[in-house]
This record gives structure tokens, sequence and C-alpha cells, in this order.
């Protein structure tokens, strides 16, 4: 294939330009590199109209989608929480936030703690506070994995265990009702 600093030499009248004059035979240079870098790019351009193809625009989708990751985070944990984002239909149902963990490869189950209320719960039930009625519980299936603090595996400082999964936690944060508090428990596998 012929390269733009050439086909910018054609277009040039015949006998006004000699195209291989030093400054003409320079800008020319200049102007096809700059073609041929834009053409390049096209395809990594047309490659994120999407977030499948991103790749190094991944950032923008972030951006766009208000997600901000963490340092750590994989490419792969960010991607997923860019398509979650855009999966979102909206609802504050149960049913709704366990079919979205479930689309997002997550098995939870939440649990929504009640007040203790005379003439529903009986004596030997549990006590909560009155405004327990704000907070729920996700608990996540046992496909998490956890990090006991180990000899020779872990290093001075570290937690004596370490768990949890960022990518969940932050999609049901950022999805919750603003008035309510999410904790989240797992499983052991």
């Amino acid at each position: 294939m012929i390269d733009h600093a050439q086909l910018l030499a054609l277009l040039l009248p015949p006998v006004s330009y000699a195209p291989m004059g030093e400054s003409l035979h320079a800008e020319l240079q200049a102007e096809g590199m700059s073609l041929d870098t834009a053409l390049s790019s096209t395809d990594r351009i047309s490659g994120a109209v999407t977030p499948f193809f991103a790749e190094q625009l991944l950032p923008d989708w972030e951006r766009v989608c208000g997600i901000t990751p963490l340092a750590d985070a994989a490419y792969q944990q960010r991607l997923q929480a860019v398509l979650a984002k855009l999966a979102e239909t909206g609802g504050l149902s149960i049913e709704y936030f366990t079919r979205l963990a479930r689309s997002l490869g997550y098995d939870i189950t939440i649990v929504e703690p009640q007040p203790f209320r005379a003439g529903i719960n009986r004596a030997g039930d549990t006590l909560y506070i009155e405004d327990i009625q704000w907070v729920w519980q996700v608990i996540v299936g046992s496909q998490t994995r956890v990090y006991l603090l180990r000899a020779g595996l872990s290093a001075a400082g570290e937690r004596l265990t370490s768990f949890g999964d960022p990518v969940i936690e932050s999609v049901i944060e950022d999805l919750k009702p603003a008035h309510t508090f999410v904790y989240f428990a797992y499983q052991e596998s």
C-alpha cells in the first residue's frame, strides 16, 4: 500500500513543484506521517464504539459511566464494571439486585433484618434497633476467595484474613438507595 506522503506528492501539479525538493519533501513527509498515524488509529477508535474492544480507551468509558476503578483493578474487572453499568435497567427490589449480581457471575442472597415488633415477634427473636429497617446485608456466595495470614507467604502488617470483591461491592454500593446502608458477608469456599 502506498503511504500518504507519496499520495500527497502525486496531488501536486506535475510541472510547478518538485516533490523531491528539500523543503517540500520534508513537508510532504511530515504531513504524510500525520495522515498515516490518523489512519492507523482509526481501528482503535472504531473498536472503542463499544466497551468490548475499547482497550486504551476504557478510561473514557469509565469516565462516561461515572466509574472510578481501584488503582490495582485488573482490566477485566474494569471492563466488567463498565458492562454492568451499561446493563443497568434500574430497580430497587431484591430480585433486581440478585438478577444483576447473577449477570455479573455472582450468587448472592439479600437479607433485610427487621426491628422487634410486639405482636409480630416472639420471645427469643433477635432485637434490633428501630433504624435497622434501613440496613440490608448481601451474602456473596462461595466463589469469593479468602486469603489467610500464613508464615512465609504473608508480609508483616497484613490483616489476619483478607477477602472481598470490589466489583460486586462497587456495583451494589453505586445502585443502592442513598438512605440505606448495605454490608457484605462472604461465604467461605
